[in-house]
């Protein structure tokens, strides 16, 4: 698995595998291959008896840009494990992000910050909530899009009420 990757190739994922120091198989094809730096960002690269000038244009993390025969290709090089990571993480992501915002308690709503179609970063406040004579920061649970407010200012609501809904 270690040797296995998936390599997105402007936009096209390629699987790669690399079988012994010189052979790789790419979606399921085996090249003999040969990888010759020359400087920095200069190589020679031999697939099978073809060979390759190559300029490594940038490179940060996963992501590498290169030049090949004056055509610009953008790579991500993720393990096959890395890769299922990065899916878990984004789905456990997404399955956190609730996307109704209850009220936490019984109160009246104070002030509205913020209208339908505004955009919130996470931990920004969207209304003021008053309660046992105390205001409180309700705040947006997540970075997005408010996509309905459902209570007015000077309005009484009921904990567990929705107060806004978020995209």
């Amino acid at each position: 698995m270690i040797n296995d990757y998936r390599i997105e190739l402007n936009s096209k994922e390629k699987e790669a595998k690399i079988l012994s120091q010189n052979k790789i198989e790419i979606d399921g094809v085996s090249y003999t291959c040969e990888l010759i730096q020359n400087n920095n960002a200069h190589y020679s690269l031999r697939l099978n008896n073809k060979v390759y000038e190559v300029i490594k244009v940038e490179e940060n993390k996963n992501k590498i840009v290169i030049l090949l025969n004056g055509f610009y290709f953008f790579c991500n090089v993720e393990t096959v494990l890395e890769k299922k990571a990065s899916q878990i993480v984004k789905l456990s992501e997404k399955a956190k992000h609730r996307s109704e915002v209850h009220s936490p308690m019984p109160g009246m709503v104070l002030k509205i910050k913020k209208k339908p179609g505004d955009e919130v970063n996470h931990g920004e406040s969207v209304l003021i909530l008053e309660a046992m004579k105390m205001e409180n920061d309700i705040k947006s649970p997540f970075s997005g899009f408010i996509k309905d407010i459902l209570v007015s200012e000077g309005n009484p609501v009921e904990k567990g009420a929705i107060l806004f809904r978020l995209e």
